[in-house]
């Protein structure tokens, strides 16, 4: 009988401990596979380099910014100048395309039918902007439009 009280006592123990695991390892992954958490960033060996980031609002409002920064994607360089600069974003993980989705800069959001969308070096992105690897002095410009595609 004593055996059998132990058993029991042992087995709601673990519950204690097992099912509060569990339930924080399926919060994880849901906010993961929502994209708000993430550990996606691309590893990229670069030495430092220089480069400029352009903020066009579509309102005639532009800010620009200098960075020396490294392992830099276009996505990088917005954490970057995050840090250095306090500017604001916001962007979602896409698990389809492997990549980050701007949606809002310093509180613009998109709306009528204008996205957020990057250039490096006056061309269009074609990839993701933590997929787009970006060297020395390159300029990228994040510019609310209406799409280019």
């Amino acid at each position: 009988m004593e055996k059998k009280r132990m058993n029991k006592k042992l087995i709601k123990n673990l519950l204690l401990i097992i099912i509060p695991l569990l339930v924080i390892a399926a919060i994880f992954f849901n906010l993961e596979n929502a994209g708000i958490i993430t550990d996606k960033e691309p590893i990229i060996k670069s030495d430092l380099i220089n480069t400029t980031l352009i903020i066009d609002y579509g309102d005639e409002e532009i800010d620009r910014y200098n960075l020396t920064i490294k392992n830099a994607t276009v996505y990088s360089v917005l954490i970057n100048a995050r840090e250095e600069f306090g500017i604001d974003f916001k962007a979602k993980y896409n698990k389809q395309y492997q990549s980050h989705y701007v949606y809002s800069i310093n509180s613009y959001k998109e709306e009528n039918n204008k996205f957020w969308q990057y250039y490096i070096n006056g061309e269009y992105g074609k990839v993701g902007a933590d997929l787009q690897i970006v060297s020395n002095n390159d300029i990228i410009e994040w510019k609310l439009q209406k799409p280019k595609i």
